[in-house]
């Protein structure tokens, strides 16, 4: 989830904009996938739909940087430890989702859908204290 608002006030002003993916809720995950269950990790297709309309649903093969690469990338900056996210980017389809939607998105193998990858959430107005203001 991107708070695209939160965004394009940073970027306009020339400042860091990782704020606006770190909102609570902003980061469901599915359950632990199996790495038995992925032979070849870049040949999955991922989808989304909002409402049961397809969002997203497209492969790994278009990725613009293989795995070993991006884990590479991130391991001259930070330290990688057992349990740590790595979050790789997201198919075309992006766009604005609101409360009340229902999204569900997965992971398909060969056609097949990784039942640990199932994850259906419903989008929800924030109840944090930030409030967005341009300035």
């Amino acid at each position: 989830m991107t708070a695209r608002n939160v965004q394009w006030e940073a970027k306009k002003k020339g400042l860091p904009w990782s704020i606006n993916k770190g909102f609570d809720t902003f980061l469901p995950l599915s359950n632990i996938i199996p790495k038995s269950a992925i032979p070849d990790p870049h040949n999955i297709e991922l989808y989304l739909t909002v409402d049961n309309e397809v969002r997203q649903n497209d492969s790994t093969k278009l990725f613009l940087f293989r795995i070993p690469e991006i884990l590479s990338s991130i391991s001259k900056v930070m330290t990688l430890e057992k349990g740590d996210i790595v979050l790789t980017g997201t198919p075309k389809g992006v766009g604005p989702v609101l409360p009340g939607q229902v999204m569900r998105g997965g992971v398909k193998v060969d056609g097949k859908e990784i039942e640990e990858s199932k994850i259906e959430f419903p989008v929800e107005e924030s109840t944090g204290a930030y409030v967005y203001s341009e300035t």
